[in-house]
């Protein structure tokens, strides 16, 4: 058996660390538990678009797990594919760089026990940059070569309800994209699809396809989409076939309220509120 935590939606930032006590609960936990690999799916920073502070403190503090670690960009990390929650932070070839700087890369695929994990940009499907077709291509191949059972890591779900859904939003992949990559997996042996994004836990099957929505560490979900809103990191236990998952809510992990948090709406986004650094962050 090959055990995997994946800790989902940290939201890390030096300047506004109202998730900081959160992310080293999960971080100790983590470390305890002595997984083969902990992936860390998307959204590390609250507004690593436009600062490379907060990519470089994101990628400090993931230097504290233990072991094989591998991440993703969400679009509080690189920005969103068109046409995006802001528009102004739309992904771009420089906040691409800035990722790559700290991390290396924005995808990755690797083979444990009888199973083959691929982890690709959410946000580059419809983004229209070259990068795309780049990574299109790339996962082509490894979804060719796999010979195993796949799963497939990404900061967002393809889709809220139903792989038809037509109109755009800024909670899943858009349609277009959502499309052409579904006809990819048709084609290969992917069973499990794992992301992150929604700040909620949900697990289905649709279609032959298993759809986990993981848990967020730093706060609940600020919308209701059908999961369980709580705050939590995830465990996925591999074996030949099968994935058995489990989600656990460590003491001292708080499912803060955001809405109370940017004091009811007051603010658009976390980055606007008044600086509120992270105590105690090494």
């Amino acid at each position: 058996m090959t055990r995997i935590i994946v800790l989902s939606d940290i939201h890390l930032s030096p300047t506004h660390g109202f998730f900081w006590e959160n992310w080293c609960v999960a971080r100790d936990f983590a470390n305890a538990a002595e997984p083969d690999a902990v992936i860390v799916n998307g959204d590390l920073a609250i507004n690593g678009p436009e600062s490379d502070a907060e990519i470089a403190f994101a990628a400090t503090a993931l230097t504290k797990l233990h072991g094989r670690v591998m991440v993703l960009p969400g679009n509080h990390d690189v920005g969103d594919e068109p046409p995006g929650q802001d528009p102004d932070q739309i992904i771009d070839d420089n906040r691409l760089a800035r990722w790559d700087r700290c991390f290396g890369g924005d995808r990755w695929a690797l083979d444990v026990g009888g199973w083959r994990l691929v982890g690709v940009d959410a946000q580059l499907f419809g983004s229209g940059l070259a990068r795309e077709a780049a990574q299109d291509h790339w996962l082509d191949q490894q979804l060719s070569t796999a010979g195993r059972p796949t799963a497939l890591f990404l900061h967002k779900p393809l889709f809220l309800d139903d792989p038809t859904e037509d109109a755009e939003s800024s909670s899943c992949m858009v349609p277009r994209a959502r499309a052409r990559l579904l006809d990819r997996l048709d084609r290969s042996d992917v069973r499990l699809i794992v992301s992150g994004h929604l700040h909620q836990h949900r697990d289905r099957m649709v279609g032959n396809l298993r759809h986990l929505w993981v848990p967020a560490v730093a706060f609940a979900a600020p919308q209701a989409h059908g999961g369980d809103d709580r705050c939590g990191l995830t465990v996925l236990d591999f074996s030949e076939a099968t994935v058995d998952v489990t989600i656990e809510r460590p003491a001292g992990l708080v499912s803060h309220d955001l809405a109370a948090i940017k004091g009811h709406r007051r603010y658009s986004f976390l980055r606007d509120m008044p600086p509120s650094p992270p105590p105690d962050a090494d």
